[in-house]
């Protein structure tokens, strides 16, 4: 299953075809405006392509370059999250701690392999799923010399079902609504619904014990989880 079939935003949460348009964001204004006595504008939205930002501090091997890249667009995208400050930074333009590459192993093998170079280069790894993190959970640490970030986009897909024990063995990549898709044809559902559904992943559930609105009581998933297989550096 291909993950971001569509362009994600850089700015809010969703797509870029979610994205509101200037007369929805002006309307917004209007109505900001009115509530508080004071004139409003809706901020222009930077161009990714004019942004500027440091070059990358790390050289990536050749055997490595079919999915670690130090593209600017790529580094921009994975720079934030979801928490409030963040999407008004990258509203500003403002993209000051970017990652110096971004991972995209399409395997375990790959997987191993981009953390045994970080290990060894003295690379920070920051793993990144669906980019929702409302808790800094992306953030490229600041007094890092080089940070690699490893998206598990293509690590994606439901890899078991048994329908007798109704267990899965899943990918941590794979996004909310993907698995669901994956698990109705066997009569089954996670029955895992936090806000950041349509955009997170499973991964990023597992690491941050994630819950919410619709994510309560016996739902929270680690309520779900029987077992977790996992790289480390």
């Amino acid at each position: 299953m291909a993950k971001w079939e569509q362009r994600r935003s850089f700015w809010t949460w969703g797509y870029a075809s979610d994205e509101p348009s200037l007369e929805e964001r002006k309307r917004a204004a209007q109505a900001v405006s009115k509530r508080t006595g004071r004139a409003v504008e809706p901020p222009p939205i930077p161009d990714l392509s004019e942004i500027e930002i440091r070059k990358p501090r790390l050289e990536v091997p050749s055997k490595l370059s079919d999915w670690v890249t130090t593209d600017s667009e790529e580094r921009l995208l994975h720079t934030y999250g979801g928490h409030m400050m963040e999407l008004l930074a990258a509203l500003r333009g403002r993209f000051d701690s970017p990652p110096d590459a971004v991972a995209h192993p399409r395997s375990e093998a790959e997987l191993e392999a981009t953390l045994a170079w970080a290990d060894g280069a003295g690379h920070k790894v920051v793993p990144y799923g669906g980019g929702t993190s409302v808790v800094w959970g992306v953030r490229i640490p600041e007094d890092a010399e080089s940070v690699v970030t490893i998206d598990l986009d293509h690590l994606s897909r439901v890899l078991e079902i048994d329908p007798v024990s109704r267990a899965a063995r899943i990918q941590a990549g794979m996004l909310g609504p993907d698995l669901e898709d994956a698990l109705r044809p066997e009569g089954l559902t996670l029955r895992h619904f936090p806000q950041s559904f349509p955009w997170s992943t499973v991964g990023g559930w597992v690491a941050t014990r994630a819950g919410g609105h619709y994510a309560t009581n016996q739902t929270h998933i680690d309520d779900m989880v029987e077992s977790v297989r996992m790289l480390t550096p």
